[in-house]
């Protein structure tokens, strides 16, 4: 008998969100058993490359898939020769015709069959991997640098708000976690020529139209431009209101203001694009005033220059830039947190308030205007809080995310450790990213230990027609991304409607998820 390799999809939760098809396929080695860590420089040297390309995620599988496809199709001949007699058959050989049927209509037009899998509830060999389908993306792109980066932003550009049309273009400012401190850099990235990817694996192209045959013409181009970096990036945030501004939080224990404007001009304008920049790149203000190194660090979306930093000591520093560009950061800290801050995260509608997450399991809101400890404080998980977002377009919720691999989220308007507004325990390993989508109201994107990548819906509720199969499978789950090696931040894409961005210890994924979010300019 021809057994086809297994390709395993998720369905749909309910009739209007797909959750995600992506599937698995047995690979010649066992899988690296992951494990948490805090940075990447364990694994740096393992996965250091030279090059600055995008993947193709089907160039690895040609050739296997062909073999298969073949030994398939010489079976299938071979069994027809048997039934016109030309070689003798019996009774074993009439079985294992009817189990090669049955087996080749359970299978997609590549020979894979298809089955429903659920990440996190149903077990995945170690011999097995995640296999790439294009149908639940309608765009995917994956990309690798010289180093791991542990932290990245999104820098705004000018080419518009809300953009939609094909190809697009995206920048990035990554910070790395190289194997030798001299070696770290600051890379700032053009990501352009992002096609559409969702019809890749279609066999019949006749059906796509004229300009959905344009969208999947030539590969995405990666440019890019390095900046020596003092230390390993812990976390990098660009400024909202000023995006050439980037803060970078080094395993020095010194937070590092840096400006790379003169990198996106090189990168924007064709002539300066292959030239070198002959002056070097420095921090123009640096703090030094931490005792330790730290992760947390936030910008304040409506004060330009307020800033405000955290490390794994216990302190926090707000930091404000003066009229003739001083910078200067408070001397006195805030003090609250009996462990580590993991994260900050500012008011979308007030300039002094912001939240933080510690280690103490503690999630707290702050004054910025007083130093006497937090206005509200509460024990939001059963360990760590390593990461929190404040939604801004509904100012009074804040999700939070846990070591338990738990997610929470909260209604400021009644701050109650024992009420939260919404609780999942779907991931199986520590969450490591959150962040609210830029314009849907309850939409978040979560990313954690585990290698998952998923994205929620508070809004939605179980149906009663609903698969019998999906019941372990939360409502408001509406989509899994899976594939990358200890996926460490997620963020939606500002200006790129429905548009994610992920970085993780083999490299980034920039990806559209297909189904879920309506295109403004093609909605009724």
């Amino acid at each position: 008998v021809v057994s086809t390799q297994r390709t395993i999809h998720f369905r749909a939760i309910n009739q209007q969100h797909t959750i995600v098809n992506m599937g698995k396929k047995r690979s010649a080695e066992p899988q690296e058993q992951h494990v948490k860590f805090k940075t990447a420089q364990e694994k740096s040297q393992a996965l250091h490359t030279d090059d600055f390309v995008f993947e193709d995620p089907y160039e690895d599988e040609l050739d296997e898939d062909d073999q298969r496809l073949e030994a398939i199709h010489e079976e299938v001949v071979s069994r027809h020769a048997m039934e016109d007699g030309v070689q003798e058959e019996d009774e074993e050989e009439e079985e294992e015709q009817v189990v090669l049927e049955d087996t080749m209509e359970d299978t997609d037009n590549s020979g894979l069959r298809k089955e429903v899998w659920r990440a996190g509830i149903d077990p995945m060999a170690e011999d097995e991997q995640l296999e790439y389908d294009s149908t639940a993306y309608d765009l995917f792109h994956r990309t690798t640098v010289e180093w791991p980066c542990l932290s990245f932003d999104i820098v705004a550009d000018s080419l518009g708000a809300q953009r939609t049309k094909y190809p697009m273009t995206s920048y990035i400012v990554a910070g790395s976690q190289a194997d030798r401190m001299e070696n770290n850099q600051l890379y700032v990235m053009k990501w352009s020529q992002l096609h559409k990817t969702k019809h890749d694996d279609d066999e019949d192209d006749e059906n796509l139209s004229d300009s959905e045959d344009e969208d999947l013409d030539d590969d995405p181009i990666l440019e890019h431009k390095c900046i020596p970096h003092p230390g390993a990036v812990n976390r990098v945030r660009s400024m909202p209101q000023q995006s050439n501004i980037i803060a970078t939080w080094a395993d020095t224990g010194i937070v590092h203001l840096w400006n790379i404007e003169k990198q996106l001009r090189h990168l924007n304008a064709p002539p300066h694009r292959d030239e070198v920049i002959n002056t070097p790149t420095v921090p123009f203000f640096s703090f030094q005033g931490h005792p330790t190194e730290g992760f947390a660090m936030d910008w304040s979306p409506i004060k330009p220059g307020r800033f405000a930093s955290g490390d794994c000591r216990q302190y926090i520093y707000l930091w404000d830039v003066h009229e003739g560009g001083e910078w200067v950061v408070d001397k006195v800290p805030f003090t609250g947190h009996t462990d580590s801050v993991e994260d900050i995260a500012f008011s979308p509608t007030q300039a002094n308030v912001f939240a933080s997450s510690s280690v103490d399991r503690t999630l707290k809101i702050w004054d910025a205007n007083t130093k006497g400890g937090p206005k509200l404080s509460i024990q939001a998980h059963d360990s760590d809080v390593n990461v929190i977002s404040w939604n801004k377009n509904v100012a009074y919720l804040v999700a939070s995310g846990s070591d338990d691999g738990s997610i929470k989220v909260w209604d400021l308007r009644n701050f109650n450790a024992d009420m939260p507004l919404a609780h999942f325990k779907w991931h199986k390993g520590p969450i490591t990213s959150v962040n609210w989508h830029p314009t849907e109201d309850i939409v978040l994107a979560v990313s954690s230990a585990d290698n998952q990548v998923t994205i929620w819906d508070l809004s939605l509720e179980r149906d009663e027609d609903d698969d019998p199969e999906m019941q372990d499978v939360p409502p408001q789950l509406l989509f899994v991304h899976q594939g990358q090696d200890n996926v460490k931040e997620i963020k939606f894409h500002p200006q790129l409607p429905g548009v994610l961005v992920s970085t993780a210890a083999d490299g980034f994924n920039i990806f559209k998820p297909a189904g879920i979010y309506v295109d403004p300019n093609q909605a009724a």
